[in-house]
């Protein structure tokens, strides 16, 4: 079954590399912000504004790569069928204040591609260093290059590759939300584990510096954007902040895999109440859950049910089983 699969690497450009990464960051911006005010002025109707016909007014476009104009477009044009479908609002202007930046190149006979531990992309005529913490085994589709205040820089590469079905089981589980552990199941397994109490705890020590830098700054009558120890404090909390959600993406993706590993038939509680929950795991990370449970259980030729359950203090999950086999039998 061929399936498109991303993989997000750092990467560590030179200063030189940078530079080519923040300008077409800007050209992009430009181009996407350009034909988002030619549609809101009605020039659009009139004239065809494409990438193309703006190089001719502005020169300087010339210079980066054209698929990622021609990208800026396509987002457009996607933003405004969400919007006209009632999935998203209106689009909006983009600026370079962002915390994020990014652009979208397409591999075009072979303009993209890895050699060992390097990544090479159009434009670009020396190669970046990626950190492959990941073997792909795909054909490179695409890649996106994004900026974390341009200052980190990361490369996301989707490929389109072959996924062979998982070996059966005929086993099945209930499953169901659990604010303290992200889900209970109804089988007698060892699921993986994530511990981020110390996390927690150094967290909470961090805010707290954090509003009394702030306090400090407001005594001394100093705007908050310029008091350089409650930015160095809040660059910290960030830092910390990104590991934490860092850590739970990784464990629903060893949760999930271990899942379709070991059960041919999941069967998840369809509608459980997230209000008035005072565990570690939130209705966020209960849609990420979902979201990788169902693709991965069509990359591996597993089934995914949704079972609604009444409200049941204990062993809901064992509920879930009986109402799944009960629907394959």
């Amino acid at each position: 079954m061929s399936v498109l699969k991303g993989y997000k690497f750092r990467i560590y450009p030179d200063e030189k590399q940078k530079k080519f990464f923040i300008e077409t960051f800007g050209c992009v911006r430009f181009t996407y912000n350009h034909l988002l005010m030619a549609r809101q002025t009605g020039a659009a109707r009139n004239t065809t504004m494409t990438p193309a016909s703006l190089k001719k007014e502005y020169p300087f476009l010339k210079k980066t790569d054209s698929l990622a104009l021609a990208n800026a477009q396509r987002n457009l044009d996607r933003a405004f069928r969400n919007y006209f479908s009632g999935r998203a609002g209106y689009p909006k202007l983009k600026t370079k204040k962002s915390t994020w930046q990014s652009y979208t190149t397409n591999n075009q006979q072979h303009t993209v591609y890895l050699e060992g531990e390097y990544l090479k992309v159009p434009k670009l005529k020396s190669l970046v260093p990626v950190h492959l913490h990941r073997e792909i085994r795909g054909k490179i589709k695409s890649v996106t290059i994004s900026a974390k205040r341009n200052r980190e820089f990361y490369a996301s590469i989707l490929c389109v590759e072959e996924v062979e079905e998982l070996p059966k089981t005929n086993d099945l589980v209930g499953i169901s939300y659990c604010p303290e552990n992200l889900i209970q199941i109804s089988a007698q397994r060892e699921l993986p584990q994530i511990d981020q109490s110390h996390l927690i705890k150094q967290l909470g020590k961090e805010q707290k510096k954090l509003q009394l830098r702030a306090k400090v700054a407001k005594k001394r009558k100093v705007r908050l954007i310029n008091a350089k120890n409650y930015q160095k404090q809040k660059e910290r909390v960030l830092k910390l902040r990104t590991t934490k959600l860092d850590q739970k993406r990784n464990f629903i993706d060893q949760l999930t895999i271990s899942l379709v590993r070991d059960f041919d038939y999941l069967f998840i509680e369809s509608k459980p109440k997230f209000q008035n929950e005072s565990g570690e795991f939130s209705e966020a990370d209960w849609q990420q859950f979902i979201q990788r449970i169902q693709y991965k259980g069509r990359w591996y030729g597993k089934e995914v049910r949704y079972i609604e359950v009444k409200e049941l203090k204990n062993e809901k999950c064992k509920e879930i089983e009986r109402l799944g086999r009960a629907q394959l039998t």
